[in-house]
C-alpha cells in the first residue's frame, strides 16, 4: 500500500515540476539564440515563415535505458542510444529533482500551417510573431527533434492524399517513424498516430512492442492503453496464467519471451543480441488506475434500486451433438437494453467465467476478464473472485499489473435431492464501498393448501412458476427485498436489486441460480 501512496505522489509532484517548467513571465521571453545554418538565415526575415522555439525538458526520475551486453564491453556496461531510447540523466545530478531544461532549439514551419495546427495556433506570439513550444520528456526516452517536426510538417501538407503519406513512411528508417508518432502525439494528430503506429508494427517484435509502450505512454497517445493491455497480456503469458495469446499483434512478439526478464517489482529487461533494454515500469501505474477506474462500476454497490434483464443463450454454434454447452448468459438494464456483462459456462458443471464485453475465445484474464464463479463438485458451494491474479504469483508481476484475487462473495445451497421444497440459499458479499461483509438470505415464500404449491408476491416481475423465482433479504427485515429474480420465459429472467449488490455480484447470483447444480433440484 505504502508503495502504491508513493507512486501516486511520484506522477504528482511529475505534474507539478512539468507546470513550473513551462513559459512563464519571469522565464525566457526571447527565443534561444541560434546560430543558424546558412539554410535557415533568409527564413528569419522571410514572411512565409514562422519561427517556433522548441523548450524541451525531463523529468529526473529513471525511465528506460538501452545498454550493450557485457559480452560486447571489457567489465563493464555501456548506455547507447537508439531511434526511441534518449540521453539518460544520473538523477542525483538533477538538483532538487527539478524539471531542468534539456534541449532547446528553433525550427522553421510556412505561416499557412500555423492556423492549421492546432497547437501551433494556441502557442502562438502574435507581438514576437513567434510560436513557442514547450515539451515535456521523461528520463531515458528521446525528445522530440528538428528533423522530427520537419517531417511531421511534410506529412501533414500531404495528409489527404494517401498515396503520398504512405510513399513518405517507406522512405523513413525507424528512427524518423518514431519520431513522426512522438509528434502525431505531440499535436493531438490521431491519423498520423494511426499511419505511423501501422508502419512500426508490421513485423513486431517484443522489442518493438516494448519501444512503442515507452512513446506511446510518454506522450500520452491515443494508444496507450492499448499498449498497457498489450503488455499485461505479455506478463500473464510469460507466467503461464493466461494460455493462449489472441491479439494477432503479439503473435511475432511471444515467439521470443526468451528475451524478457523480471527484476525487482517494476524492472522488465528485453535482452536481444548485443543489447539489453531496461524499463522501469512505475510510470504505467497511473494508466492502472485508470484501468481500474473505468471497471470499478461493475464491481462496486449500484447506486439505486434497478431492473436488470438476464438471458441465457444455449443454443451457440460452438455446441457439439454430445453436449448443449457452453452457454452464454447476458445482463441488460430493462429500461434502455443496454448491455452490462457476459457470463460464460463451458461445461455444465465448469466455473463461471464473467466478461465486460463478447469476446472470439473466452479464457481467464484477457482484456475483457473481470472474474469467476467458482464451485464444488455438488453445486451446492459457490465463490465469486475479481480478475485479480492468483496468490501463488503475487512476486511475479510489478505493481501496475494489479492485485491478487479478491473474493467477493460466497453462495450456500441447501440440499434438495428431493426436490420437495423451493430452492434456499445464503449470500455474503463483500461491500467494496465500505470494505465490510454483508449476509443476504432467502424470503421462504408461504405455503398454500389450497392450491398445494408455495407462493409469494413478485409483483409482475415473474410469469413462470420455477424455482428460480426467488427473492433475498436482509435477516430480520423482511419487508425490504435486496434481489428479486423472476422467470418471465424459457431463457429470460427479471433481476431487480438495490444497494450495496453490485452488478457483478447481482450477476453472479442469477447465473448461479439458472444453472445446473447437482444437489439442488
Amino acid at each position: 500500500m505504502k508503495q502504491q501512496i508513493d507512486l501516486k505522489l511520484l506522477q504528482q509532484q511529475r505534474e507539478e515540476r512539468f507546470q513550473k517548467s513551462l513559459f512563464g513571465a519571469n522565464q525566457m521571453s526571447q527565443p534561444v539564440e541560434d546560430k543558424p545554418a546558412s539554410s535557415k538565415v533568409p527564413m528569419l526575415s522571410n514572411e512565409n515563415f514562422v519561427q517556433i522555439y522548441v523548450k524541451c525538458t525531463i523529468t529526473p526520475e529513471f525511465v528506460a535505458q538501452k545498454e550493450l551486453s557485457q559480452d560486447n564491453v571489457d567489465n563493464e556496461i555501456d548506455i547507447v542510444f537508439d531511434d526511441v531510447i534518449g540521453k539518460h540523466f544520473d538523477q542525483e545530478n538533477i538538483e532538487n529533482e527539478e524539471l531542468g531544461m534539456k534541449k532547446e532549439y528553433n525550427v522553421f514551419v510556412e505561416r499557412q500551417l500555423v492556423q492549421q495546427i492546432k497547437l501551433l495556433k494556441q502557442n502562438y506570439i502574435e507581438k514576437q510573431d513567434l510560436i513557442k513550444m514547450p515539451v515535456c520528456g521523461s528520463n531515458g526516452i528521446r525528445l522530440p527533434e528538428e528533423q522530427d517536426l520537419l517531417l511531421y510538417f511534410e506529412y501533414f501538407k500531404i495528409r489527404d492524399n494517401s498515396t503520398e503519406c504512405q510513399l513518405l513512411l517507406q522512405s523513413q528508417d525507424l528512427k524518423s517513424l518514431y519520431g513522426l508518432l512522438i509528434c502525431g502525439c505531440l499535436f493531438s494528430d490521431e491519423n498520423a498516430q494511426d499511419l505511423t503506429f501501422k508502419f512500426l508494427t508490421k513485423k513486431p517484435t517484443l522489442e518493438i512492442i516494448m519501444k512503442l509502450l515507452l512513446v506511446t505512454v510518454h506522450y500520452e497517445s491515443k494508444y496507450q492503453m492499448y499498449m498497457y493491455k498489450l503488455v499485461k497480456q505479455i506478463l500473464y503469458f510469460y507466467n503461464g496464467i493466461l494460455k493462449e495469446i489472441t491479439d494477432p499483434l503479439l503473435n511475432d512478439a511471444i515467439q521470443n519471451l526468451k528475451q524478457l526478464s523480471i527484476e525487482k517489482p517494476n524492472i522488465i529487461r528485453v535482452n536481444t543480441k548485443g543489447f539489453s533494454l531496461k524499463i522501469n515500469t512505475t510510470f504505467l501505474y497511473p494508466l492502472y488506475k485508470q484501468y481500474e477506474k473505468e471497471r470499478a462500476a461493475v464491481f462496486k454497490p449500484i447506486n439505486e434500486y434497478t431492473q436488470f434483464q438476464v438471458l441465457r443463450n444455449a443454443d451457440i454454434p460452438d455446441q457439439t451433438e454430445d453436449s448443449e454447452y457452453p452457454h452464454i448468459y447476458i445482463i441488460k438494464k430493462q429500461s434502455d437494453q443496454q448491455q452490462y456483462l457476459y457470463g460464460v459456462q463451458l461445461e455444465a458443471h465448469a466455473e463461471i467465467l464473467i466478461y465486460d464485453n463478447k469476446c472470439e475465445k473466452y479464457q481467464k484474464y484477457n482484456d475483457s476478464y473481470l472474474g469467476c464463479v467458482e464451485r464444488n463438485i455438488w453445486g451446492t458451494s459457490m465463490v465469486v473472485y475479481d480478475d485479480g491474479y492468483p496468490e501463488s504469483a503475487q512476486l511475479q508481476f510489478p505493481d501496475w499489473i494489479g492485485q491478487k484475487r479478491r473474493r467477493l462473495m460466497k453462495i450456500e445451497y441447501e440440499t434438495n435431492i428431493m426436490a420437495n421444497e423451493p430452492r434456499y440459499f445464503d449470500t455474503v458479499f463483500l461491500n467494496l464501498d465500505t470494505k465490510q461483509w454483508e449476509e443476504l438470505i432467502t424470503l421462504k415464500p408461504h405455503y398454500n393448501q389450497e392450491k398445494d404449491c408455495y407462493q409469494l408476491n413478485f409483483f409482475g416481475q415473474s410469469k413462470i412458476a420455477s424455482a428460480r423465482n426467488f427473492q433475498l433479504i436482509k435477516a430480520g427485515d423482511d419487508k425490504t427485498i435486496q434481489l428479486l429474480h423472476g422467470k418471465m420465459e424459457a431463457n429470460s429472467f427479471n433481476l431487480d436489486f438495490r444497494p450495496p449488490l453490485s452488478i457483478l455480484q447481482a450477476f453472479a447470483i442469477s447465473m448461479v441460480s439458472i444453472s445446473s447444480k447437482a444437489l439442488v433440484s
